[in-house]
């Protein structure tokens, strides 16, 4: 992507640093935050991004769970009325109940973009953070994104993940094929044609690459993608079944391999060639491996107990240990924060598949859903969210966000023939 460039960063605070802001959201015990995000002024040769970018940070607002985005029917100000922040009839939005408001202007010239945009403390009148920005105009929802992010930290203390990519396997009639979005839903592209099986996929490091399980030429193998050219890598090529791949690094992936009746965790590097088997074959189903943030330990799904449980081992494959010990003998699909603090899965419970989150020794279970069924989950880069596949807003499976505690369930996805297995991508550099 063709660099953003931020040209003032500019931060007032008049409430003190960004603790104290936290403190006054906790304090409010979860209240959401009414904010008003108008039409920018258009002072350019365009007016689309005067448009988009404030409509992109309400989606974005609204998903993190944090605000009350107020709906701009109910706006006393005209649309995209320009002149000076300072000047802001603060009244027109205190009578809609506005807490926060966003400003600016637009200006394109010749395919470039600059945008000034201001965040306003209604109740105090004063303009509490202010950036401008320029890039071309292809990157006026990415603007909308940084400064969204921005956004958020000033109201919580922490920055958002807005501008970040969630891929998935998508049906397409009887076949699955990878897929790329925005985490708002936005941008969808589709990334294979394989017209096959296409699933697993796990984003790389640097967000560039995925390793993803493939049937495309009959036999399940693993791919290795370039997200921006498509191109696709074949890693593996034997008969076995190798699938829920994650790198280890840049070099090296970690990977359930079955051979007969017997599936094993094995490392192998990005050639196929088979490093290291960490499960004995003691004729057990051993998938679904996910290393912590340190490299150190895995966690994986196993039967050797009887139905299938999730266990953490060394990444030697030394001291395995079950960590889900919840009211259910069907427990799959972990997922480990990338702050290594929570082990997100799946278990059987109220007459469906629900996820649920514990530390990664098990302890402090808690079950985040209970309504449909729930899949997949994977966890944003900050391990403040998860994305995760469900039928909770009725009909197919689409893809979904909610927050680490279970709050603020936003569909993401509107798919036709069902969405699956989502993987959340690294923040943007």
């Amino acid at each position: 992507m063709k660099k953003l460039i931020a040209l003032i960063s500019l931060v007032f605070v008049t409430a003190g640093p960004a603790s104290a802001q936290t403190d006054l959201y906790v304090r409010g015990a979860g209240r959401l935050i009414p904010i008003a995000l108008p039409q920018l002024c258009n002072q350019g040769e365009q007016g689309e991004p005067a448009v988009e970018i404030p409509g992109v940070m309400r989606r974005d607002l609204d998903i993190s769970g944090y605000f009350e985005v107020l709906d701009p029917k109910g706006y006393i100000e005209t649309a995209g009325k320009c002149g000076a922040p300072e000047a802001t009839t603060f009244s027109d939005w205190s009578a809609i109940g506005s807490e926060g408001l966003v400003k600016g202007r637009v200006s394109v010239q010749g395919g470039r973009v600059v945008a000034q945009l201001y965040l306003l403390d209604v109740q105090k009148q004063q303009i509490v953070l202010a950036k401008e920005y320029q890039g071309e105009v292809a990157q006026a929802r990415m603007i909308a994104h940084r400064f969204a992010n921005d956004i958020l930290k000033y109201y919580t203390g922490f920055a958002g993940v807005f501008g970040t990519e969630i891929a998935f396997s998508g049906r397409i009639g009887r076949f699955k094929e990878l897929f790329v979005m925005d985490m708002d839903g936005s941008n969808l592209r589709q990334l294979t044609n394989d017209r096959g099986l296409s699933m697993s996929a796990s984003w790389d490091p640097s967000g560039s690459r995925l390793v993803y399980t493939s049937f495309r030429n009959r036999i399940p193998d693993l791919f290795i993608m370039n997200v921006g050219t498509k191109s696709a890598r074949q890693v593996s090529r034997t008969t076995e079944l190798e699938i829920g791949a994650h790198f280890l690094g840049n070099d090296r992936i970690i990977t359930s391999r079955t051979e007969g009746g017997d599936s094993d965790i094995v490392i192998m590097s990005t050639d196929g060639t088979i490093e290291r088997r960490l499960t004995p074959p003691n004729r057990a189903i051993d998938v679904s491996p996910v290393p912590s943030p340190d490299g150190r330990q895995v966690v994986f799904c196993s039967n050797r107990g009887g139905g299938p449980q999730i266990y953490v081992m060394g990444i030697d494959g030394s001291n395995p240990k079950r960590i889900s010990f919840v009211t259910s003998n069907y427990c799959t699909s972990p997922a480990w924060s990338p702050i290594g603090d929570k082990i997100a899965f799946v278990c059987r419970a109220d007459g469906n598949f629900q996820t649920f989150v514990s530390d990664p020794n098990g302890e402090n279970v808690l079950q985040l859903t209970s309504s449909g069924s729930n899949e997949d989950p994977d966890f944003s880069p900050d391990g403040r969210y998860l994305t995760f596949s469900s039928t909770y807003f009725g009909g197919g499976y689409n893809i979904a966000i909610m927050r680490t505690d279970g709050t603020s369930i936003k569909q993401v996805s509107k798919a036709r023939g069902g969405d699956f297995e989502p993987t959340w991508g690294p923040l943007p550099e």
